[in-house]
């Protein structure tokens, strides 16, 4: 069925309401000067629509309304919508209200109360228009939700604002706004009936049977992985047991009987006894130690001292002996003094007297004497010294030992209390190992559910063959090219002669020329972007009508003379001024426009806002409205308000 627009209406603050009203089908043509509100149709038709903030610009309409109305045909019967103004810089309002009825009149008055929410405004809209239960699907590998078609998606296809007819960087209505150009390209397909409903469908259940097979594929995954992850911690803890002589030694049993054997340990803890205190007793033996060893030192020192006494005594006795031996060979020591020298007798040099020689041999005798008596006392002393330093160094062995036998002792004690410390964590790693082992998982499917998931999944794969629904899409975007390129005849644009096509990737107007394809990006001057828009919305729809597409049948340009006629140049509607080659353009637009609305009458409603006011006869059979000196807002409401 298809939902077109009977009135749309302002109530003001004293409860009157002031509309225009709408050709049911064909074109229908609001015309005026600027700043009447004609711009501003749009964005009460997108606000009864159930879009969320209200974007009627701040100005006479803001401050002089307080409900927003729109009278709905859908064929079977007519829907009244009506949205509270937001009061100035408020941009929503939750009032709503709403009604339905086979012969519903847009009310005089705005008497009622509201009875709606905003978002039952989607769910009625959406069902009045014939969008049936979807969901797009999203390619594996993207991160983007899926979304269901609804009548906000549909009402981008509907509706061109000014700023929109005349641009080459976008299309479609919001384009330009985050996220909606994907949202375009992954509903345009369902509205054109690319992918039917129950290709949808099947598409649904093909993603929920592949979540299905893929959590019992995960779901036999993880009972493989877990299983093996349990047997190799139980092995793991079966030979720490072992390492402890918790079990004895040997190769681990399989993993429920190793379990078994483990949760049966039950070993005794042996309390590991204080050890005495060895701190003190080596502090002692230590400095016992140091003092013999300083002791040893001094008795080393003076033993040093004696064998250096007893050498030099011993060579000086030596010395003395080989002296007294050649004085006394030469018999000199039995004569008396005499002045000539003992050897030749000769008077002349001076030489010991036989008495001063006899005195000084008497001398090294005496000396020889006492040297003798000394040696004996010096090797007894050292001896005594010897004795002392042996008593010593076993004073220090006995030492030593003590030292070494405490540390010993303290040793084993470190090695018991070690020994109890790895079994009683051995224990503990054992007891957490059998209080945290995962249960078994959840029994996996078995083979045959395996199979037949695999089996549902190919099966419907086939249903919803991609390759299948990209061939419907390219045929239908052809014949849409096809309706673009023979009404482009009817306009001069600057591929005219090309083919046409409309780039779903894109979203863009494509001409094939034998220069290759040229975007409407690449097309220049406003004329030629005005004219692809009014070309592609009228070709879209031109296929929803002919195939009941669940589309609002009405369409709506704001301003598509512009690039032709712009504001500055108004003079009443009247284009007669204009340059023949623009009045020419401005006719074939309109004429376009006015002959496509009554080939699809009465299924498709064509609206027309702007400035240009033609004097031909179907023109103004196709005029509702010519808003110069009043507008949307009645001169009334204004002064009454001040």
């Amino acid at each position: 069925m298809s939902l077109r627009i009977l009135e749309i209406g302002v109530y003001g603050h004293n409860g009157e309401v002031n509309s225009v009203k709408l050709n049911a089908s064909g074109l229908s043509i609001v015309t005026g000067a600027s700043k009447t509100g004609k711009s501003s149709l749009i964005d009460i038709i997108e606000y009864c629509f159930g879009r969320e903030q209200c974007h009627v610009s701040d100005g006479v309409i803001r401050q002089h309304v307080a409900w927003y109305g729109i009278l709905l045909d859908r064929g079977d019967s007519r829907i009244f919508l009506a949205r509270r103004n937001p009061k100035p810089p408020k941009t929503r309002d939750p009032d709503v209200y709403y009604a339905v009825g086979a012969d519903l009149v847009m009310p005089e008055r705005a008497d009622w109360n509201p009875n709606i929410g905003v978002s039952d405004i989607e769910a009625i809209l959406t069902s009045s228009v014939g969008i049936s239960e979807n969901v797009t699907t999203v390619p594996e590998g993207q991160t983007r939700n899926p979304i269901a078609a609804n009548i906000r998606h549909a009402l981008l296809f509907c509706i061109q604002d000014q700023d929109e007819i005349d641009s080459r960087k976008i299309l479609f209505h919001r384009q330009s706004e985050p996220f909606l150009p994907q949202t375009i390209k992954d509903v345009l397909p369902y509205f054109l009936g690319a992918i039917d409903e129950d290709l949808l469908r099947c598409k649904v259940q093909l993603d929920l049977e592949r979540k299905e097979l893929r959590k019992l594929l995960k779901l036999a995954g993880e009972r493989e992985q877990l299983a093996g992850l349990s047997a190799a911690r139980t092995e793991d803890m079966f030979r720490e047991a072992q390492s402890v002589d918790l079990l004895p030694p040997g190769q681990p049993p399989a993993q429920d009987l190793a379990l078994g054997v483990l949760r049966a340990i039950n070993p005794v803890v042996q309390e590991v006894r204080v050890p005495p205190d060895s701190t003190e007793p080596i502090a002692v033996l230590r400095r016992e130690r140091t003092g013999l060893r300083r002791e040893l030192a001094a008795l080393k020192e003076r033993l040093r001292q004696i064998r250096q006494v007893e050498d030099v005594a011993g060579g000086f006795a030596q010395e003395a002996g080989e002296q007294r031996a050649r004085l006394a060979s030469l018999g000199l020591v039995t004569k008396g003094d005499v002045e000539a020298c003992a050897l030749c007798g000769s008077t002349d040099v001076h030489v010991p007297s036989a008495a001063e020689m006899h005195r000084t041999l008497s001398g090294i005798e005496e000396q020889l004497n006492q040297v003798r008596r000394e040696v004996p006392r010096l090797q007894e002393a050292q001896a005594d010294l010897v004795e002392q330093q042996n008593g010593i160094e076993d004073a220090l062995k006995r030492n030593q030992e003590q030292i070494e036998s405490l540390a010993k002792q303290d040793d084993a004690f470190k090695s018991e209390r070690d020994s109890q410390l790895r079994l009683a964590r051995t224990m503990g790693r054992i007891a957490y190992f059998l209080e945290t082992l995962p249960p078994p998982p959840a029994a996996a499917a078995s083979t045959e559910e395996l199979d037949a998931a695999r089996k549902r999944v190919e099966t419907l794969e086939e249903l919803v063959d991609s390759e299948s629904t990209e061939q419907r899409l390219t045929s239908t975007l052809n014949l849409i090219g096809d309706y673009m390129t023979r009404d482009s005849e009817k306009l001069d644009l600057e591929h005219s002669g090309s083919r046409l096509r409309l780039d779903i990737k894109q979203l863009a107007v494509v001409a094939d020329t034998l220069d290759g394809p040229v975007p409407l990006f690449r097309m220049g001057s406003g004329e030629n972007w005005v004219g692809y828009h009014v070309l592609a919305h009228l070709a879209l729809h031109r296929w929803f009508r002919q195939k009941d597409r669940p589309v609002p049948g009405f369409i709506f340009f704001d301003q598509p003379s512009q690039a032709h006629y712009p504001a500055e140049k108004d003079r009443d509607g009247d284009v007669s001024e204009l340059p023949d080659a623009d009045r020419e353009a401005v006719f074939k637009l309109f004429k376009l426009m006015f002959d496509v609305a009554v080939e699809l009458a009465p299924s498709l409603q064509v609206i027309v806002t702007d400035h240009a006011d033609l004097r031909d006869s179907w023109f103004a059979d196709a005029v509702v409205a010519r808003w110069r000196g009043q507008g949307l807002v009645p001169q009334h409401w204004i002064d009454a308000r001040g």
